[in-house]
């Protein structure tokens, strides 16, 4: 009994892993390609096969169309990339949101017949592009054609870089230099690589007597390199007279006391002075090597040639400011340096995108301005502890200081008055806090006269019935001092002016 139920168990067994065999085999065969659908070789449209993006088969054309890459392996990008010129509407990846989808493309141009079939199921999309020959052909034509014909040197070279192309221009350009026509290579292209920017050459004439420059770029052709060179003698020339004027520019400029640094439209540095080096300290070798802005003012910050503010964390953003206000030609800032100096830092903008900046020495200015304002503020002080109220006019009629005395005696203080306080305003000011009186015309005209000016004194009397002796006083320079003071007892009720000698 357990014999025939061990056969039987066994016998199970075997039918469920055929049944799994041939559901296996039925359902990859579902999923890949049939000979129907895979790349013909025979027809002459272009076929790609692709699963999840990589190329898994390709006919003989597209292979044609695979090996203009120099990518190692070819993939839905790549396709993308030659396609989407001629398709826009062809995905970026590869996908679809149905279980079978089929797109029929027509390309953007209307005089292109072409057409691109997308059939996408599962991971798996077949691509078929159906080329429009004819105008193919005339295409090839006109570029060949517009090629040749280029006023501008353009060659094909081999991985050698010896020249297996060359249209009328890099032909007339090898004659005109004095070389054999059979000169297979003119430029030395070999540290030139597809997808560098522009390189400047120089290629020089059969006897080495005169040199001619051009650009060059460089660009990925399949196994071959396209080259395109456009000449720049003309630029060469304007870089040589611009290095010309510039060492002209720093002979002027050797002697000049005020520090000067100019960078071009790069922020590089082009021009500097022997100041500039010395007020900095920073070394000529170090700014001859034509180092940028940020790293000048790098330097600046390092040696503690800028304000304390500025060299704090955000001290970039403030050197931001600092350009752009020298472009706007509005930065025009005073430095106080921790080692006591005080520079004038001034940034203008020049032509062609140019910025120039000037460092200026004031620290004796300032100092000097300092000695000014302590003695002006020395004078203030004395003048204070002078009982008489003292007001010092200028000729023109304008309050030039005046004592502790004066603004307590009238109650003001003109040197807080944002206009000009003038001998008007004065005049005003005493009439309102004094009885009427004719003395104030001829006090004006004491202290406007420019010739025979005199001593000259009156006394008024307040409103308070408290009496004052005025006097004009003339100084040197066109001043005149106006004082008040306490009329002695025995004239308080006088209200007479005279002259005295």
């Amino acid at each position: 009994m357990v014999f025939y139920f061990t056969q039987l168990l066994f016998l199970f067994v075997l039918a469920g892993l055929a049944f799994a065999t041939i559901w296996h085999v039925f359902f990859i065969s579902n999923r890949m390609p049939n000979a129907s659908q895979r790349p013909s070789a025979t027809q002459g449209h272009a076929r790609f096969l692709f699963r999840a993006g990589e190329l898994i088969d390709a006919n003989a054309t597209a292979l044609k169309i695979c090996a203009e890459f120099p990518s190692p392996a070819f993939d839905w990008s790549d396709l993308n990339q030659y396609l989407s010129a001629r398709f826009p509407e062809f995905p970026r990846a590869q996908g679809s949101l149905h279980p079978r989808d089929v797109t029929i493309l027509q390309s953007q141009d209307p005089s292109d017949a072409s057409t691109l079939t997308l059939d996408q199921w599962d991971d798996v999309a077949r691509v078929t592009l159906k080329q429009d020959d004819t105008l193919d052909a005339t295409r090839r034509t006109a570029i060949l054609q517009a090629m040749f014909q280029a006023p501008n040197p353009v060659w094909k070279s081999d991985a050698d870089g010896m020249a297996v192309w060359r249209n009328a221009a890099y032909k007339d350009l090898v004659a005109h230099l004095g070389y054999s026509p059979k000169l297979r290579r003119l430029f030395d292209v070999t540290n030139l690589l597809p997808g560098d920017p522009p390189k400047r050459l120089c290629v020089s004439n059969q006897n080495g007597t005169k040199d001619s420059w051009f650009d060059v770029t460089a660009v990925q052709a399949g196994s071959n390199v396209m080259y395109y060179a456009t000449e720049a003698d003309a630029l060469v020339s304007a870089l040589d007279a611009q290095r010309s004027f510039v060492r002209v520019l720093s002979k002027t400029f050797a002697h000049l006391a005020i520090g000067l640094a100019i960078f071009d439209r790069d922020r590089q540095l082009i021009l500097f002075n022997p100041a500039l080096s010395k007020m900095t300290d920073i070394g000529a070798d170090f700014l001859s090597n034509h180092c940028d802005l940020y790293t000048f003012f790098d330097q600046l910050r390092e040696r503690h040639i800028m304000p304390a503010s500025i060299s704090q964390t955000n001290w970039r953003t403030q050197i931001n400011t600092v350009i752009t206000a020298s472009q706007e030609g509005r930065y025009c800032e005073t430095w106080t340096l921790p080692s006591g100096a005080t520079y004038r830092i001034t940034g203008r903008p020049h032509p062609d995108g140019s910025l120039a900046f000037l460092f200026e020495d004031i620290t004796s200015e300032i100092k000097l301005t300092r000695k000014f304002r302590t003695e002006i503020e020395n004078c203030h002080n004395v003048i204070d502890t002078i009982e008489s109220a003292l007001a010092l006019f200028a000729n023109s009629g304008q309050l030039t200081l005046c004592n502790q005395a004066y603004r307590q005696l009238w109650k003001s203080d003109p040197d807080s008055s944002f206009a000009d306080y003038t001998l008007h305003d004065a005049i005003g000011h005493w009439q309102e806090d004094c009885m009427p009186s004719s003395i104030w015309s001829e006090l004006s005209q004491h202290v406007f006269a420019t010739v025979d000016r005199k001593r000259w004194e009156a006394v008024i009397t307040l409103k308070s019935r408290a009496v004052l002796k005025v006097k004009v006083i003339p100084i040197t320079g066109g001043l005149t001092v106006v004082s008040f003071d306490k009329a002695p007892s025995s004239s308080n009720m006088q209200n007479t002016s005279h002259l005295t000698l």
